[in-house]
């Protein structure tokens, strides 16, 4: 493999410095443009549910150790009741929203807090009002499904969902310095690659080295002067 001069790479690169500049701003410009127009903003909201105490419709007992271990043993059932089409259906009648069961259940997230009784529910949509409306609903028509289900009024509402302000999907300044990053490094990719297979010859130590002769003379360059400019 034929050895590469640091030295001369780095100044091929930087006579070739308009390839690195413009392959960078390219790349940064179709990152700006993706995520600008082409790519569709989401935005998430949560509410969060908490197992509380068993209790009865006429009465309320204070909450103990057997509920706590019954309840996080619930976590992972109610979870999976969360995202059931009996509970997506009624969301869907009751919010008049244009999903099937199954359109919504790809558009929710269900996760148990570890070693909590705490059950997060996560939406994402385009509309950040539709995303909060969507999971507000799940937990209040989740907790009379549950309570019809299994005779029990366990579950609370610890956090109401709030609309989001930005999309969780976009960061415009973390999009832009990976495209940045990126594209220098693929330009710096390309001025190497183009130096590598570039076989003139670029000083006059490279001339010695090829031939192995010594060199006794330079011609200089000169730049010309039309005459009508001399005058």
């Amino acid at each position: 493999m034929e050895e590469i001069d640091l030295k001369e790479l780095l100044r091929y690169g930087y006579r070739k410095k308009f390839i690195i500049i413009a392959t960078t701003l390219i790349i940064v410009l179709i990152s700006m443009i993706y995520f600008g127009f082409i790519q569709k903003p989401k935005y998430v909201s949560s509410t969060t549910l908490i197992l509380t105490g068993f209790s009865s419709n006429s009465e309320k007992d204070t909450i103990n150790n057997n509920d706590l271990t019954i309840n996080q043993k619930l976590v992972t059932t109610y979870q999976e009741i969360t995202k059931t089409r009996k509970v997506l259906n009624q969301v869907i009648d009751n919010l008049k929203l244009d999903y099937t069961a199954s359109e919504l259940a790809s558009h929710i997230s269900v996760t148990g807090v570890t070693n909590t009784e705490i059950i997060k529910i996560s939406v994402s949509d385009t509309k950040p009002e539709l995303a909060a409306k969507i999971a507000n609903e799940i937990a209040v028509i989740f907790s009379a499904e549950v309570k019809e289900i299994y005779n029990l009024s366990n579950i609370s509402i610890l956090d109401v969902a709030e609309v989001a302000k930005a999309p969780s999907n976009i960061s415009f300044f973390k999009a832009t310095m990976i495209a940045l990053v990126v594209g220098f490094i693929l330009s710096i990719g390309i001025v190497f690659v183009i130096f590598y297979f570039d076989n003139t010859i670029k000083s006059v130590e490279q001339l010695e080295e090829k031939f192995d002769v010594p060199i006794l003379g330079t011609v200089p360059t000169y730049s010309v002067v039309k005459r009508e400019e001399r005058a």
